[in-house]
């Protein structure tokens, strides 16, 4: 079972989307515990986090990228194409 997270940002000096996304519910209680131990809220640590992955791939070339980490990649687009096909066959 996935739990949803939703993120918004009332920061108004910058601009900020709002969004939703679902996370296993592991993930999210692993989350929400670590946010309560940083004295963070779970948006912040959210932005913590996404911003920290975004800086490490700007930084990399798709070259300098783990099997490991292509590999994820990889499959995460043969799920969606899966999906995709699953949907356009209903």
């Amino acid at each position: 079972m996935k739990s949803a997270l939703q993120i918004s940002n009332t920061n108004h000096t910058t601009k900020t989307m709002a969004i939703t996304i679902s996370l296993p519910d592991e993930l999210a209680e692993q989350s929400i515990a670590l946010a309560l131990r940083l004295d963070l809220s779970l948006e912040a640590l959210a932005v913590m986090a996404l911003e920290e992955i975004l800086d490490k791939h700007r930084r990399q070339s798709p070259a300098d990228l783990e099997l490991a980490q292509k590999m994820k990649i990889a499959q995460r687009g043969i799920e969606k194409y899966q999906q995709a096909l699953i949907e356009l066959s209903q």
